[in-house]
Parts: structure tokens; C-alpha cells; sequence
């Protein structure tokens, strides 16, 4: 039952790892995104000057919004191959624990049958003893 609970925490916990992630992700973005705004709009500079920085910005923006998509991407296939291992570990429980309850059950109609064909034999026996005296 605790290996249980592991399995669902890490389950929970990769969940909110990745809200939070994400969370982070888009407050960067919005933030980012007033800040280059404002400053473009108060910035005493001319026409094509401000054309020119809007183009920096946004070339920055765009490789910085590429790296953090990549981080994201690297840290999801992390929790995949995690879940995924969990996943295989909780398999071979039950499959194990399958096999230990077959082999129990097999046991068990064993030791029925012998006390079965023990209580028959008696039977027999007393039945034979009972026509003969």
C-alpha cells in the first residue's frame, strides 16, 4: 500500500511541477512583454531607430521563448520516462503478486482435494466395514 501512495504522490507532484512550470512560463512572457512596451514607449528615439530596437526585442524574445519551450520539452520527457517507469514497476507488482496468489490458490485446491479423497476413502472404508458386519 505505501508503494502505492509513492506512485500517486510522484503523479501529483509531476502534475504540479508542471502547472507550476508553465505558470512561470507565460508570467515571463506577459512580464517580458509590458517591460519591452514600455520602455519602447518611452524612449525618446526616432522612427527607425524604435523599428530597429522592436526587432531586437522580438528576435530576443522569440530564442528566449524557443529556449524556455525547450527546457519545458526536456523536463516533460524527464516526468514521461519517470511515469512510464513507474508505470512498468507497478505492472511487475501486480504480475508478481498474480503469480504468488495463483500458486497460493493451487496450494490450497491441493491440500481440498487430498482431504476430500481422504474423507471418500473413509467412507468407502466405513461403508465396506458396515456390509460386512
Amino acid at each position: 500500500m505505501a508503494s502505492n501512495d509513492n506512485y500517486e504522490n510522484r503523479g501529483t507532484e509531476c502534475a504540479h511541477f508542471s502547472r507550476r512550470m508553465g505558470q512561470k512560463l507565460m508570467f515571463l512572457m506577459i512580464g517580458g512583454g509590458i517591460g519591452a512596451a514600455l520602455g519602447l514607449l518611452f524612449a525618446p528615439k526616432s522612427g527607425s531607430e524604435l523599428r530597429s530596437d522592436i526587432a531586437v526585442m522580438a528576435e530576443r524574445g522569440y530564442d528566449e521563448t524557443l529556449a524556455a519551450a525547450d527546457r519545458l520539452k526536456e523536463t516533460s520527457i524527464k516526468y514521461f520516462e519517470a511515469a512510464k517507469e513507474t508505470g512498468s514497476e507497478v505492472l511487475d507488482v501486480v504480475a508478481n503478486g498474480a503469480s504468488a496468489l495463483k500458486t497460493e490458490v493451487r496450494r490450497d485446491v491441493e491440500n481440498i482435494g487430498a482431504i476430500v479423497e481422504d474423507s471418500a476413502r473413509r467412507a468407502a472404508s466405513t461403508a465396506k466395514s458396515m456390509k460386512i458386519g
